[in-house]
């Protein structure tokens, strides 16, 4: 499956980012692909130029002309290969990426009903402003009457925001906590027994501890832990005792099965020490 070559160069010289012309603000809170994908068949060729302009004021480079000329057409190409690169490389994990963003939402729901929204948009990377959101380098939007955070899985970071046609509306990408764990990363079992180079968590807590601590930013149980890691269930069960004791990780029963996750002090806990491992990968 090829990427199309001018979208490859849009998001490399854009540091990760797309211009907002392909970018579309969420209809509802569960939408489709489908739905995500049917305002590209709406693209305005003048607003798509003028971005375009705006994006390189120097000139539009030649691997972006295509886009330029005819951003239909390449609007329409857009809608046939996301579906196949959807199936491809995302379906087989659709479960688990679905787990990991509910979760994130319902920490999320939390911090606004105790703390508010100027809380909530300060932990996601936004800044309340009087009258709307600002993101440092990224957006700053006013008057916007409907305001939708979308959780980010991958993008090692980069925020991605998005503005309707008539500005009524805007919608800002966040990181998912812990969703450094989900981006490819060879697992522990592959590798040596002493910590990787510069891994300030496994440094502190040790290979075998930091991957059990990796995993669990979706609820899973002590079986699918030993599996997915390659170790003995009696070693996952004592990480795991440990992690529990040390109120890094909480257990809870759902039906017949105990369920194992990170409690907040964990979620903290790899934030900090995850962070500068994930900009390492990013380079």
């Amino acid at each position: 499956m090829t990427i199309p070559g001018w979208l490859v160069h849009l998001f490399r010289t854009g540091a990760g980012s797309l211009p907002p012309f392909l970018l579309t603000v969420p209809a509802s809170d569960a939408p489709d692909l489908s739905e995500e994908l049917a305002p590209l068949a709406a693209v305005s060729p003048a607003r798509a130029r003028a971005e375009l302009e705006q994006r390189f004021p120097r000139g539009v480079p030649a691997e972006v002309r295509p886009l330029y000329a005819d951003p239909e057409a390449r609007a329409a190409e857009l809608r046939a290969f996301l579906p196949r690169y959807w199936r491809a490389a995302l379906a087989p994990y659709a479960a688990t990426l679905r787990a990991a963003t509910e979760e994130d939402i319902l920490r999320r729901a939390r911090t606004l009903a105790t703390q508010g929204p100027e809380a909530l948009l300060n932990a996601v990377g936004g800044i309340a402003v009087p009258g709307g959101v600002a993101v440092p380098g990224v957006m700053a939007v006013s008057g916007v009457s409907r305001l939708v955070l979308v959780p980010l899985l991958f993008g090692r970071g980069t925020p991605f925001s998005a503005v309707s046609p008539d500005g009524s509306e805007a919608a800002l990408s966040y990181p998912v906590e812990g969703s450094a764990v989900l981006v490819g990363e060879a697992p522990p079992e592959r590798r040596a027994d002493t910590p990787e180079r510069g891994d300030r968590l496994e440094i502190l807590i040790g290979r075998s501890r930091a991957g059990v601590v990796r995993a669990l930013v979706v609820p899973t149980t002590t079986s699918d832990l030993a599996t997915s890691l390659g170790l003995a269930p009696s070693t996952v069960s004592q990480h795991l005792t440990a992690l529990v004791a040390a109120g890094v990780v909480r257990r809870r029963r759902a039906g017949v099965r105990v369920l194992y996750e990170l409690d907040r002090p964990g979620v903290v806990l790899l934030r900090h020490l995850d962070h500068a491992r994930g900009m390492r990968a990013a380079r």
